[in-house]
């Protein structure tokens, strides 16, 4: 089963070159993201004893500290970012000298502000000037793009029915309008950085119960009722103005939790093939050349630092020590291998840095995390299979879960 498995991998990596230009397939890269992550000044005084503590990260996503001074700095705001607060950014960023840290992303969120609406011309010009700050800032600092988190922190701009305007606008009219304001976003990211990379912690990834809904007005009431019902518009708006030098990454945050080895395949294809149902057929051929399909790790999870009361997150509590450190390994290996580039590995009590030493959640590394990482990423690099299995040992651990649960 594991050789079967292996040579659908090879398969699947052969494919995917296809969504490239470019003859060579590129190298895969893990980044690293998290609480704690860290800004502009502690990467400068700290990236030599970064890269030597953890060489088999690529990359980090940076925290700007401009913009997180009044309220965090989400794009979906009324009031346009203070141009100002971006300038040591810059500056920390270039005198930041990174040698194997160097495919870094600025920290977006967008995040919608009270009353916040799409329809209200003000609103969105806000919106448009902050996005461009952001990349600004990415490409003076020679990173490789933005890192845009979707996830809703505050009010939800993607969920149609809480919107402003819902009462008097139909789904079809946001779809539209936020489609359009899709495409100004992407204009502004480019006018700053013609080339940039957007990793996304999901696009289509999130839509696994609708891709495959063949009927066009069922998907479509589908997702006038989902939490994140205009996020497909976004981008399709997106690759609308896309130039061809854009590349977007689905980053797949489902993949925290995945045991299995088919899941990444099985996600791999509707990345790549049954999410063209949410795409417009004018986009479609844009969106196979210029969207990855990425990953997710979750250390926190295998490692059993997820509080005990959530029940989702208690299977990693009653793995022995080594099963943990192995169930890191085996998700990494399959994470990298069935993605077009990039993994990126998000810790909330796991420490890398020391950047959140007093914090009443804060964990230091386990044992064996690191070397499972580099162990994963080795393996792919050089082609070799995993040569072993989670599947009992992660079983066995649930089962012991479900009677502690029981009792």
């Amino acid at each position: 089963m594991e050789q079967k498995l292996f040579v659908v991998s090879m398969v699947l990596i052969l494919l995917a070159t296809t969504s490239f230009a470019q003859g060579e397939r590129p190298r895969k890269k893990l980044i690293q993201y998290g609480w704690g992550v860290p800004t502009t000044t502690f990467v400068r005084a700290n990236i030599s004893r970064m890269e030597s503590q953890c060489p088999f990260f690529d990359g980090l996503v940076i925290k700007t500290e401009g913009g997180w001074k009044a309220y965090p700095a989400h794009v979906f705001r009324k009031t346009p970012f203070d141009r100002q607060e971006f300038v040591e950014d810059i500056k920390n960023l270039r005198a930041t000298e990174f040698r194997r840290f160097t495919e870094n992303f600025i920290l977006m969120w967008a995040t919608g502000e009270k009353d916040w609406d799409w329809f209200n011309d003000s609103d969105w010009r806000s919106a448009e000037y902050n996005a461009r700050q952001l990349a600004a800032v990415a490409r003076a600092g020679g990173c490789v793009g933005i890192c845009f988190d979707p996830e809703p922190y505050g009010e939800n701009v993607w969920h149609y029915p809480k919107l402003p305007n819902a009462s008097n606008k139909s789904f079809t009219e946001y779809w539209a309008r936020v489609r359009e304001c899709g495409a100004k976003f992407m204009k502004a990211l480019q006018k700053e950085f013609p080339n940039i990379r957007i990793l996304t912690f999901f696009w289509c990834s999130l839509f696994t119960d609708i891709v495959d809904i063949p009927d066009p007005k069922e998907r479509m009431e589908r997702l006038s009722k989902h939490h994140y019902g205009l996020l497909p518009a976004f981008l399709n708006g997106m690759l609308d103005a896309a130039n061809e030098q854009v590349v977007i990454i689905d980053g797949n945050e489902n993949a925290y939790y995945y045991q299995l080895s088919e899941s990444y395949f099985r996600v791999y294809h509707i990345i790549k093939q049954s999410a063209l149902s949410l795409i417009a057929p004018e986009n479609r051929r844009k969106y196979t050349l210029q969207v990855q399909a990425g990953n997710a790790l979750y250390p926190d999870l295998y490692f059993g630092l997820v509080p005990f009361e959530y029940a989702w997150g208690r299977i990693g509590h009653f793995l022995k020590p080594e099963e943990r450190a192995k169930w890191l390994e085996h998700n990494a290996y399959y994470a990298l291998l069935t993605s077009d580039e990039y993994v990126w590995c998000y810790s909330e009590r796991m420490d890398w840095w020391g950047s959140q030493e007093g914090a009443p959640w804060h964990r230091f590394v386990p044992e064996g995390a690191a070397d499972a990482l580099k162990a994963a990423k080795a393996k792919v690099e050089q082609g070799r299979p995993l040569g072993f299995t989670m599947s009992e040992a992660l079983a066995e651990a649930q089962r012991r879960a479900a009677e502690a649960q029981a009792k």
